[in-house]
């Protein structure tokens, strides 16, 4: 009797033992899917507000991971607290969303602290909410800037000449009724819009925020300042058109880096259309 209750405590224990392996075993299995399917990312578990130094966010523990699939996986997602380290918002992070590095002050590590990229400089605009993409636009984004010229602007031949290319200059004095080719100045005839720059990489971006009744960051309307990367040439002609004419941002699709070729256009007022001159 002895023997046999021997036995069948061995073949309990035993028991216990191979389901406890089959157990370990489902939740590897388990495990190895995730890892397959999904990316353990970094998230907040609180709202942070734009311009918000991390370092002291790391460390009173308010950052968390999370398994994300793939699929859902967005571009830059930080995956390490050590991303974090040293960093400061450009743009508000919401409390268990993915943390895009795009929204962190320092950029990428082959580029200059702010993100400027050698040969070019980074010039700052601010722009009221439309003008400024709407709070839409943030690091990363690469953007057309646009200007207008109303009409009776005067404006001098070689001021023109740093906006305008050559086929562009010919058009637009052509609408001017060609005046004096010796005349230092033009007092334009008709408003016009050209593109100063067709595409240049946003490389800061502050986008005003409101809380609202939840507790919830927002894009709030306001001023919006954004730093571009421009080549020498260009951040002359922005510098320019924002001191002298109204400045428009155009946030470009993310698969085109290069802009579109549109020349300026010109043209009377919807006013003169109407004969309310």
């Amino acid at each position: 009797m002895r023997s046999r209750g021997l036995v069948v405590a061995i073949a309990i224990v035993l028991a216990i033992v191979a389901a406890a392996a089959v157990i370990l075993y489902t939740n590897q299995v388990r495990e190895d899917a995730i890892t397959d399917e999904a990316t353990q990312v970094v998230i907040a578990t609180q709202d942070i507000q734009a311009g918000t130094q991390l370092d002291p966010l790391l460390t009173q523990g308010v950052f968390d991971t999370i398994n994300v699939p793939n699929d859902a996986l967005v571009e830059g997602a930080v995956v390490s607290l050590g991303q974090l380290q040293g960093q400061t918002t450009t743009a508000p992070i919401l409390a268990r969303e993915q943390i895009p590095t795009s929204r962190l002050a320092t950029g990428q590590s082959e580029l200059s602290q702010v993100g400027v990229t050698e040969d070019h400089v980074g010039v700052a605009l601010s722009l009221d909410g439309p003008r400024g993409g709407a709070g839409a636009i943030r690091i990363g984004d690469h953007v057309a800037v646009y200007v207008t010229f109303p009409k009776d602007t005067v404006v001098l031949r070689n001021e023109l000449q740093r906006i305008l290319a050559p086929s562009q200059l010919r058009k637009f004095f052509a609408a001017q009724g060609t005046p004096d080719a010796n005349a230092p100045a033009v007092r334009l005839g008709v408003d016009f819009t050209a593109t100063v720059v067709p595409s240049t990489r946003v490389i800061q971006a502050a986008i005003p925020t409101a809380t609202d009744a939840n507790g919830q960051t927002t894009t709030a309307a306001g001023e919006v300042t954004l730093m571009l990367d421009l080549l020498p040439e260009d951040a002359e002609a922005v510098v320019f058109a924002n001191e002298r004419a109204s400045v428009w941002l155009g946030l470009l699709p993310p698969q085109n880096e290069d802009g579109y070729p549109v020349e300026a256009v010109l043209g009377p007022t919807f006013n003169e259309l109407l004969g309310k001159v």
